[in-house]
């Protein structure tokens, strides 16, 4: 005869007779939390398919530290860094220091991207990591392929009231 009860003892469940102490109750709880924080830490990490990726405004970047999306916007101004030649920007929304978000090009990837003043004031997307540069959003490109020219516009104009 077991107890149906949460108290220590046999628990009847069915086909299956499980025995329950209250020293497993705060393990389980433990353990079910840490599962629950792995599972979301890894589906943050976790690339979108192909066909599924974030497009964001620029002007939303910022929502978005940490994330991988696709950021759409138009390049306002492209700026070689003077103290550091090897770094060249590509702002949005507004020219420093109010751009919205910024693309990077750091170092030796830079031969990748041949004719970058060439996009200033075109619509672009750059697709990759969102964090924080020089207190800006901002992602950092490493292959041709994180920068393209946007085709079109995606997102609705903003509703008038009236």
């Amino acid at each position: 005869m077991g107890a149906r009860g949460c108290e220590g003892g046999k628990r009847e469940t069915g086909n299956v007779d499980l025995v329950w102490s209250n020293s497993m109750r705060p393990a389980t709880l433990l353990v079910a939390i840490a599962l629950i924080v792995a599972a979301a830490s890894v589906r943050a990490q976790v690339p979108r398919p192909p066909g599924h990726e974030l497009i964001v405004p620029d002007s939303a970047a910022k929502d978005h530290l940490d994330e991988m999306v696709t950021v759409e916007g138009t390049v306002v101004s492209v700026e070689v860094s003077e103290a550091a030649p090897w770094r060249v920007f590509l702002h949005f929304g507004a020219p420093p220091p109010n751009q919205t978000c910024s693309a990077l090009i750091v170092g030796p990837v830079l031969p990748r991207f041949p004719n970058l003043q060439e996009w200033r004031g075109k619509r672009v997307r750059v697709t990759g990591l969102v964090r924080l540069e020089e207190g800006r959003p901002t992602i950092r490109l490493t292959k041709p392929s994180q920068l393209r020219g946007a085709a079109w516009y995606v997102f609705p104009a903003p509703e008038t009231g009236g």
